[in-house]
């Protein structure tokens, strides 16, 4: 109980950030070479427009709000806003306007306690799933914040997606002198009892250790029909949409600006200053909006600015669910997660770990004017 009271102190900046080994990715990420892809044609642009309307975890900061490492955000059907906060080992649960409702887990190993959560799934009726990483299992909850029982794994999780009867799960990537592939697919298939029942996304293979683990890092999202969305977090620049069966619906290509046209993610050949300058990176977080029916993508890596500082989570790209390009917008601060909630507004959770939440200004779901 000592140590999780010192936990809930409102933390610093620094330690606000990711956890360990994602800062790792990270720096790993800065010394990783792209190479620039064929020229493509620029897309008709239209920027979107945000107004900010609530924060969440700004000083001055409570013991409910002091939010250390958040990693996910959730909603209900009735806009109540949940709140993976991993380094404090809990999902903390507010209403449309930021006010606290209450505390969902604690930290620990034992039923209904989480140790260092990566990924959450909320049901609109406010059932919720949870990645419990370190505890290498699926922690559910019922919508009133009961624990149920476990579903044990074999594998760290690091994500996840309910869709009807299945538990969509993705494994954190394994790595050995020989720097794989991992034995199974990167995705894992569960029933409702934890049992699985198949997987797919192959782990791809690398010639050089450290990208291993960065080759195979995917970004979830729901997609449409009760399917599955997966993007590469650094390589590939591809949306792909599967269906509830684990087949190929679609694949989106992503198509990065920064201000110019900046090359799509490629498996690197050579480092050297010049192809670091060209450095983009697939999708730092992936969103699926059902109001709107699109795919909401975070850049990671874009560009740099004229004075040499890198455009990290700045970008946000819109697809809509047949792959079409529907729009992008500049945030105001850096971002490491962004979802999109069933009232239309759109939340980040931002380099600080403050979650923000944004009305849009959008042509797709502006009012018709009348002849």
């Amino acid at each position: 109980m000592e140590d999780s009271r010192q936990r809930l102190r409102p933390p610093s900046r620094c330690r606000r950030l990711v956890p360990l080994w994602a800062r790792g990715a990270c720096a790993l990420a800065c010394f990783v070479v792209v190479m620039a892809c064929q020229p493509q044609a620029p897309l008709e642009e239209w920027t979107l427009e945000l107004e900010q309307d609530t924060t969440i975890g700004a000083e001055p900061v409570t013991l409910q709000t002091a939010l250390y490492r958040p990693r996910a955000l959730g909603f209900d059907h009735r806009g109540n806003v949940f709140v993976l906060d991993a380094g404090n080992h809990r999902v903390q649960v507010f209403d449309p306007d930021g006010v606290y409702l209450r505390t969902i887990g604690e930290a620990g190993s034992g039923p209904g306690q989480l140790t260092d959560p990566q990924g959450m799934f909320v049901h609109g009726d406010g059932r919720v799933w949870i990645a419990d990483t370190h505890n290498r299992r699926i922690q559910p909850y019922t919508a009133g914040g009961s624990p149920l029982a476990p579903l044990t794994l074999e594998f760290f999780p690091l994500d996840l997606v309910v869709a009807q009867d299945r538990i969509f799960v993705q494994r954190m990537p394994q790595t050995n002198m020989v720097y794989g592939p991992d034995p199974q697919p990167l995705i894992s298939v569960l029933d409702p009892s934890g049992n699985l029942t198949g997987g797919f996304v192959e782990p791809v293979s690398t010639a050089i250790g450290i990208l291993y683990m960065l080759e195979n890092m995917l970004a979830l999202a729901p997609a449409p029909n009760g399917g599955i969305a997966v993007s590469n977090t650094h390589f590939s620049s591809r949306i792909r949409a599967y269906g509830i069966g684990g087949s190929l619906v679609r694949e989106i290509p992503v198509l990065y600006k920064a201000g110019a046209w900046a090359p799509l993610g490629r498996r690197p050949a050579q480092i050297n200053d010049a192809s670091l300058a060209r450095l983009a990176r697939t999708s730092s977080a992936l969103a699926w909006d059902a109001g709107r029916q699109l795919f909401w993508v975070l850049a990671g890596y874009v560009d740099q600015t004229p004075e040499g500082e890198w455009i990290i989570g700045r970008e946000v790209y819109r697809y809509n669910a047949a792959g079409e390009y529907r729009g992008s917008l500049m945030l105001p601060q850096r971002a490491i997660k962004i979802a999109a909630g069933p009232d239309g507004r759109f939340w980040t959770i931002d380099m600080e770990g403050i979650v923000r939440a944004f009305r849009v200004t959008d042509p797709d779901t502006a009012p018709q004017s009348q002849p």
